[in-house]
Parts: C-alpha cells; sequence; structure tokens
C-alpha cells in the first residue's frame, strides 16, 4: 500500500494571530495605494474598501480561508499582472497528485504520480458535488486575468489545490478532494486524494500520456532546459525558432547574439517560412525582442506575407506578447494558434513583494503603458488564424499548429478546432 503524506498546514502560517494577518493586510494595502498603477479609475478605491471589510473578517477565517480571500481581492484590480498565486510554496497549500490541461473545455489529466497511472488519459468531469463546469465558474471568479486566457492557463494548477477547493466550498474538508473522472474506455472513476506537499508534488514519481503511450512529443515540448533554440526543417525549408524567455539565459549567448547567428544561417539557408513559437513564453523584458524584429524588418525577401509566422498560445504573456505586437506593427508577420493572456494596453513593469508575517508573495504592477494604442478595446492580441487544441491530435503527439504551417497552406483568416 502506497503511503500519502498527510495534510497539514504550515505551521508558522497556522500559528498566526489576527493582528499578524492584519499587519500583512495594512501592508498589502499601502504598497497597492502607492504603487500599483491601472488606467481604471477608482479601481484602488474599490480595493481599499475590500482590505476594510476583510479585516473585520480576520478573528472568523481559517488560514486557508485568509489566503484565498488575499487571492480574491487582488482579483478586483482586474489585473492578470498583480496576482497572489496560491500555487506558490510559501502559501502552503497541499495539491492533489495530477497533472490537468484544458482540451476545448474539457478537462484532461495529462500526467500522475506513478501511484494512480492508470488515470493518464482521462477526463474530470466533476469535483466533489459539482460538475466540472460550476467548479470552473466558482474559481473563475476569484482570479486575477487580463482576458479569459488565464483562467484556461492557470486554473487546471488551481484545481488541484485542497484547500483551495475548500475556500471556494467545491469541497468540505482541506485535506483532500474527490475528483469523478472518465477514464479512456469509458468507464467512471470516484477518486479521493489527500493533498501532498509541493516538494512531494514535485518530486513524483511522475508518469505523463507520453510515457506511458510511448509517443514522442512535437518538436515544442523538447529542450524545455533552453530560453531560445531553433532548427531547420529541411523538407518543408522552414526554419523553426523556439523562443520560451524574453531573458537573457546564463551561460548561454545574450538573445542579442543569439539572434545575429541565427540570422546568418537564415540568410545562408533562405528558408520559405520562419516560424517563432512563443506558446510557452510567459514573458520577460520586451526590449531584448527587438533585435528579432529588426532582423525581419531588414530582410525585403523574408519580411512578406505568408512567409513569417508567430504561434502563439494561453501561456503566451507580458514581454512575449508586446514582442508579438512589434511583429505585428512593423513586419508582415502573421499569427497563429491560440491568443495570449495579454492585454496590450496595459502593464509595463510589475514588481514583488513579500508579506512581512506569512511571507507571501504578491506580483503587482507599477506601470502602464498602451502598447497597441491603435487597439483600444482589445483585451487580447489577436490571431490571424486560431487553433484551438484538440486532445485527439496531442493523444497521436501532432503539433497542429506546425502541421497546418507545414502543410503550406493558403493564409487568411479562419479558425480549425482539430
Amino acid at each position: 500500500m502506497v503511503s500519502i503524506l498527510a495534510c497539514t498546514q504550515p505551521d508558522h502560517l497556522d500559528q498566526m494571530t489576527t493582528e499578524e494577518w492584519a499587519e500583512d493586510l495594512e501592508y498589502l494595502n499601502r504598497k497597492i495605494q502607492k504603487e500599483f498603477n491601472s488606467f481604471l479609475p477608482g479601481i484602488k478605491d474599490e480595493f481599499d474598501k475590500e482590505v476594510s471589510v476583510l479585516k473585520t473578517r480576520l478573528p472568523e477565517l481559517q488560514y486557508y480561508e485568509i489566503a484565498g480571500e488575499f487571492m480574491r481581492i487582488l482579483s478586483t484590480l482586474q489585473d492578470g499582472h498583480t496576482e497572489m498565486n496560491p500555487g506558490h510554496q510559501k502559501v502552503g497549500f497541499h495539491r492533489i497528485p495530477l497533472s490537468l490541461y484544458f482540451f476545448q473545455n474539457e478537462l484532461y489529466i495529462l500526467a500522475a504520480h506513478k501511484f494512480y497511472a492508470e488515470l493518464v488519459g482521462g477526463k474530470v468531469v466533476g469535483i466533489g458535488d459539482f460538475t466540472m463546469e460550476k467548479a470552473f465558474e466558482k474559481l473563475k471568479m476569484n482570479m486575477s486575468r487580463d482576458n479569459q486566457m488565464e483562467y484556461i492557463h492557470a486554473g487546471p494548477g488551481y484545481l488541484i489545490l485542497t484547500e483551495l477547493l475548500t475556500y471556494l466550498d467545491i469541497t468540505e474538508n482541506p485535506a483532500e478532494a474527490t475528483f469523478n473522472i472518465e477514464l479512456p474506455d469509458g468507464s467512471m472513476v470516484k477518486k479521493t486524494f489527500e493533498g501532498i506537499d509541493y516538494s512531494s508534488y514535485n518530486d513524483g514519481p511522475w508518469e505523463t500520456y507520453y510515457q506511458q503511450k510511448e509517443i514522442k512529443p512535437p518538436l515544442y515540448l523538447s529542450q524545455r532546459e533552453s530560453h531560445y533554440w531553433y532548427t531547420y526543417l529541411p523538407e518543408s525549408k522552414t526554419m523553426y525558432f523556439n523562443f520560451t524567455r524574453v531573458n537573457n539565459q546564463k551561460g548561454q549567448p545574450s538573445i542579442k547574439k543569439f539572434i545575429s547567428e541565427f540570422f546568418d544561417e537564415i540568410d545562408e539557408l533562405k528558408p520559405e517560412k520562419l516560424v517563432i513559437d512563443f506558446r510557452l513564453n510567459n514573458g520577460g523584458n520586451y526590449n531584448l525582442s527587438r533585435p528579432l524584429v529588426e532582423s525581419i524588418k531588414s530582410r525585403s525577401w523574408l519580411n512578406k506575407y505568408g512567409k513569417v509566422w508567430a504561434i502563439t498560445g494561453r501561456r503566451t504573456f507580458s514581454a512575449a506578447s508586446v514582442a508579438c505586437i512589434f511583429l505585428k506593427q512593423e513586419t508582415e508577420t502573421q499569427l497563429i494558434g491560440e491568443i495570449g493572456r495579454t492585454h496590450p494596453n496595459w502593464a509595463d513593469n510589475n514588481e514583488y513583494m513579500s508579506l512581512p508575517n506569512s511571507n507571501f508573495q504578491i506580483e503587482y504592477t507599477t506601470k502602464v503603458k498602451a502598447h497597441w494604442p491603435e487597439q483600444p478595446d482589445l483585451d487580447h492580441v489577436p490571431v490571424d488564424i486560431a487553433i484551438t487544441p484538440s486532445f485527439e491530435k496531442y493523444a497521436q503527439g501532432i503539433d497542429q499548429v506546425l502541421e497546418y504551417l507545414l502543410k503550406n497552406q493558403e493564409s487568411g483568416h479562419e479558425t480549425f478546432d482539430n
């Protein structure tokens, strides 16, 4: 029989006094009132009111409920860069040993600790007494976001947090959660999991769908440790560039040097297509993307409609989205895939604070900028061709976006769901 670690709250958090929680709340409010920036008028006044209400409720709340309330009141600022991630190690929430992912509004299990390997490939159809859809709606009401894609990206990681599920009134016991799962063979199981701590969750041992089925993962999921890498695909005469972080990587050439060498090879090979993959890129310093933009602009033979493509997805955020705006504004690059989770006219810089007693880590926006003022009503960077990932394609190890591009289909404004 496998032993699972019992769910215990972190001692220092469980033992904090009401006065200490109030100090953290006041510290947070002072920082937000002084340093947070937004285009929304009056938003900080509303936050101040939320803080005042929460302060009166502190004596009646459990530790995990206070943590949930910090998450909720930060979401009222309506900014994807301003949040408390409830999955952060310092929050101390426990989790069930599954890794989940949304495909076309259905929540699939893509990996599990090996003790639960039979669940991999299954669908979560309910949590506690709630359908998955209703549980997800309760979660969304408490999430910081720039647009709806944040829910799809971050939601699966939040729905495995046992204390958060109890705070949301989805489950009753913060130490465990019961999931209703449809297995790959169509049978239904109800599984109750004890919550395990952050380290135990990460350490596994894990079994992924691709390991279980002995399927080679798609190209974009390889070399996950590298911020930027490329490969030439000779059969389609396509240069593929995977850009997973807009930051220089320690021990590797700077982005500027890398781009210079990369385009030397492009000049030699003269590819018919250049594909820049931002799907796994959650940001960095958007100024570091300028060498990429300028290199495309300076090559008239390359900077043509249909030759340069940028792939975006639900993880694409912040500086990566701004890089895509640069490409759309200044080159003939077309965007394909899912939309990213960034408002194009919102955060320009964010900082972090650590609350003095709980040590909760809070991210918050300190500067705002309209990166695409010509599109004032958009809350996302639009794609030219939308492709929604399907589990059927994933299960075959097929990258739907790259498959589309390598088939040399004609450009246009279309939507493909499978």
